[in-house]
Parts: C-alpha cells; structure tokens; sequence
C-alpha cells in the first residue's frame, strides 16, 4: 500500500473533461459498542435521572445505537435535551440538540437535522464552547453537501477547519480536511479535492484513524475516477472496503460499493455493476442510509432498463421513494427558511463584534482622557511653584478647568440619553438642571486656581545685596577766626 500512496502523491493529476458526477457523500462512524458499554450508560443515566449528570450518558447511548438502532437513538437523545433543559444546563442541551440533528442527517431527515444543528450552533456561541462549536460547524456544513449546496457547505468546512487548528484538534481536523476534498469533487475541482484528501489521509496514517479512513480512502478514489486512473481508482475503493468491514461501517461500505458499481457499469460490465451495487443497497438499508439507497437503487433501475421491466420498476420505486425522502419541496423550503434565518444571525452577530470593538474604543480612549486630566493638573501645579510666567500658569490653569468640565459632560451624556430615551425636549431639560449645578461649581473653581495658583504665584526673584553708602566727603570749613577783643 505504501507504493500505491506514494504514485498519488506523485502523480499529476488532471481534470477529466466528461467525467462521471460522484455525488456519493462519505460518513463516519464508531465501534459498535458492546453490551457491557450500553448496560453501564444505561445504569449511569438511570442512577443521574434527576441531575445534570445524567445528560452526557444518555447522549453518548444515542451515539452508540444511532447506526442499528437510530429510533432508540433519537429517544434517548431527546430525553438528554429534557434533562438539561429542566436545570438550564445550555451545554448539555446544546450537546443532544447536536446528538438529534445528527441522528436525523444519518436518516435522511435533512430539514429537521438542519433545525437541531444550527440551533445547537447558536447556544453553544453564546456559551463560548470552542469545541462544540467545531463539531457543529463540521455537521452543518456535511448536511449542507447532503443537499448539494457544496459552496455554502465549504464556508462551514473552512470555519470549522480554522477552529481545529485553532484548539489543536488534529484528529478532527482530518475529518474535516476529507469533507472539504469531498466538497470539491463535487464541485468538480479535482486538484482542490486531491490535495485536502491528501492531507486528510497524512493525519489518519499518522494517527493510526482506521475508524475514518474508509471515508477518505473512498474519496481518493472518486478523484482518481475523475482523473481516469480507474484502476488506482478501484484498488482504492477495494482498499475501503476492507476497512468498512473491520469497523462495521454500513454508511461507508455502500458509498464505496456504490462507486465500484458505477465504475463498472461505466466499463460496461453489467453484472458486475449489479453485485456491487446490490451490496451497495443492502448495506445503504441496513444503515437506513436514504442517500446510499438512492444510489444503488437509481443505478440498478438503468442497468435493468430495457432489459428487465419487473425490476427496473421495482428499483425505480425504491429511488424514488428515498429520494422523496431527501428532496421533496417542502423539506427545501424550510431548509432554505432555516439558512436565510442563520445567515441573518451571522449577520447580527457580525455587527455585535463591530459595536463592541467601537465601544472598546471609545472606553480605551475616555480612559486616557481620564488619566490625561489629573496628570495635567499635577504638571500645573509643580509648574505654578516654579519660575514660570504668570500669563502661562493662568492660561493652563483655565485650560485644565475646560478639560474637566468638558470630559464630565461627554462622560454623561449616554446616560442623558438613555434616561430621556432620546427625546429632545426632556433631553434638553436635563441638560440644563445639569448646567445649573455645573455652571456655578465651574466659575467658583475658575476663582479658586486664579486665586491660588496665579496670584498665589511669585516668581523668585535673583536676591538683592544691599547697597553700601559711597562715603560722602566731609565739608572742610575753614577754621573760625579768632574773635580779638576789641
């Protein structure tokens, strides 16, 4: 096998400019689970019937019956959504919401599946729960396929692509990365379909996924198909099936018989179409698998057409009925209500994300402008006890006092608004009591930093010596005269 692998990896691949249309899905599926298993959940949900507890083993009975028994599935299912919902536990109940959709999907219920899934989606969002998010970004979008929208099934794909490399869920992320391939060949992008199959298979040798790795095997087949290497082709399918078998997985032994059918019946080997496309329908049915039915029994009615008219009805009965099942109008209308619904709240949610980040924004910038004032203040005031002018200790003294008392009336007015509901007249009103108090309280601060900073302001001044007296010349008189007596 390992030369097999390495060919394709090698090999140039090519679009095939009449190939056939491969529309058959791939799925997955667990273990059969033993008795023992089923016993112990039952006993676990029975001793938890009257707390939360008991939701997560009812969900995982429905995932272990939901391939042979998916009546029971969808019973237990529902009672872990009652459960949950009884003490508002929003994760259990978004768990079994997803368990209902994908037990519906599996049976062909794709209108119902699509309900569950996307509601699901939107509590698990809401609780942030990353992981349920991916699986149920990957459901939605492989329901989406089911029903040939493959464009709008590969946004879902790729979301639920980045989530898992964002949680580092490598196992998942090859499911995810075989969905897309599996998109692709659909949409007839062969290249596209090769290399994310092939990464998908990478991640399933590396982890040693024989539960999945029918599913992908199956689709390197439909693509070397399309490519015209139909004996590659073959030996993958064969290959599948041999892993389908090991792990009882019915959903991917009819997809892969389907194909080999196909690819006989393309050959011109009608017998051998019909035995593989009689497996094909008997496994399709044993898993109530409406897709895989359809197929089988839609290639058997043109093998017999002509050539056996009992039969030809017979099958041409069966494909109707199950596509009937799948397609019929009303199932389209509602899961196109559903997708305009969930589009719509993408849309929502897109322009909450955008409000939020406006009103960080505007949180982070009121936060500056709160830090910004008072450190201003602070610069005025060391600035007031140093030898700066007068005119300039005044003119930031106002300016500091305008900051403030702007910044308080921007920091209200939402709660203006909110309080007056946007009225203009009430609006106004409050405004105005608010200016009363407002005004005031602003010229009396005005007056206390005129007083205290500017005036209370004196700027040193070099010190003065004091002036020492010049020593002044004495008058000389001349010397009395001598009085003589006379």
């Amino acid at each position: 096998m390992g030369a097999l692998f390495y060919f394709i990896i090698y090999a140039k691949p090519h679009t095939k400019g009449n190939g056939l249309r491969m529309p058959f899905n791939r799925h997955r599926h667990g273990y059969l689970c033993s008795k023992n298993i089923l016993n112990r959940l039952r006993s676990e949900a029975a001793r938890h019937k009257n707390d939360t507890a008991g939701v997560e083993p009812l969900r995982q009975l429905s995932l272990q019956l939901q391939a042979t028994r998916p009546d029971s599935a969808l019973i237990y299912a529902q009672q872990g959504l009652e459960l949950a919902r009884k003490f508002s536990f929003k994760k259990g109940e978004a768990d079994c919401m997803n368990r209902l959709g994908v037990v519906l999907w599996k049976n062909g219920k794709y209108d119902q599946a699509l309900s569950f899934l996307l509601n699901s989606l939107k509590i698990r969002e809401e609780i942030n729960d990353r992981l349920g998010i991916l699986k149920s970004l990957s459901d939605i979008g492989i329901v989406y396929s089911d029903q040939l929208d493959n464009v709008k099934a590969l946004s879902y794909h790729f979301k639920a692509k980045a989530v898992a490399e964002e949680l580092h869920e490598t196992a998942r992320l090859g499911i995810i990365l075989a969905n897309i391939g599996n998109c692709y060949i659909k949409l007839n992008k062969v290249d596209s379909a090769l290399n994310y199959e092939m990464q998908a298979y990478a991640i399933k040798q590396t982890l040693k996924d024989t539960a999945t790795m029918p599913n992908t095997l199956s689709i390197l087949g439909d693509i070397n198909y399309k490519m015209g290497h139909t004996a590659l082709a073959l030996d993958y399918y064969r290959v599948s099936i041999s892993y389908a078998a090991k792990v009882n997985d019915q959903n991917s032994l009819a997809d892969s018989y389907n194909s080999v059918a196909q690819l006989y019946k393309q050959k011109g080997m009608a017998d051998s179409s019909i035995y593989y496309a009689t497996l094909a329908l008997n496994a399709a049915k044993a898993a109530l698998y409406p897709e895989g039915i359809f197929h089988a029994s839609n290639l058997l009615t043109d093998v017999y057409r002509g050539k056996n008219e009992h039969l030809e009805l017979l099958y041409l009965k069966t494909a109707l009925a199950a596509k009937d099942s799948m397609f019929n109008a009303e199932k389209i209308k509602q899961i196109q209500t559903l997708s305009f619904n969930e589009a719509a709240r993408q849309e929502e949610i897109a322009e909450e994300k955008h409000r939020e980040e406006e009103a960080r924004i505007i949180n982070l910038q009121m936060v500056g402008i709160a830090v910004f004032i008072p450190t201003f203040f602070l610069v005025v005031l060391l600035l007031s006890k140093s030898r700066t002018h007068r005119k300039v200790i005044e003119f930031m003294s106002v300016l500091c006092l305008l900051l403030a008392f702007e910044f308080l009336t921007l920091f209200i007015h939402p709660f203006v608004q909110r309080l007056s509901n946007h009225l203009p007249v009430l609006e106004l009103v409050i405004l105005v009591c608010l200016a009363s108090v407002l005004v005031p309280f602003h010229h009396k601060l005005t007056h206390f930093m005129h007083e205290r900073l500017v005036h209370g302001h004196k700027p040193q001044q070099p010190p003065v010596t004091a002036a020492v007296p010049s020593p002044e010349k004495k008058e000389t008189k001349p010397p009395a005269a001598k009085r003589k007596p006379a």
